[in-house]
């Protein structure tokens, strides 16, 4: 299956430079949203806020390993941020 998948800040360095942060993935049916952050090579830490479809995803790794994506979902992960 596909899913679309968007990174932010310093996780845009996980992907291609060409692709800017941005890429459709192809994952194995039934895979987790935590199968996709490994996938990336994204420790869970940095994964601060992942968005599915605009919604927020659970925070705790066991849960997101819980959460199967489906085809055309849209991923966007957030690393922690800094100001006030």
């Amino acid at each position: 299956m596909k899913v679309h998948v968007r990174l932010f800040a310093s996780l845009r360095e996980k992907l291609p430079d060409a692709e800017r942060g941005r890429a459709i993935l192809e994952l194995a049916e039934n895979g987790s949203l935590l199968d996709l952050i490994k996938r990336l090579g994204i420790e869970d830490e940095l994964a601060q806020m992942v968005l599915r479809n605009g919604q927020p995803a659970p925070r705790a790794e066991a849960d997101r390993a819980g959460v199967v994506l489906e085809e055309g979902d849209a991923i966007a992960i957030f690393p922690p941020l800094a100001g006030g």
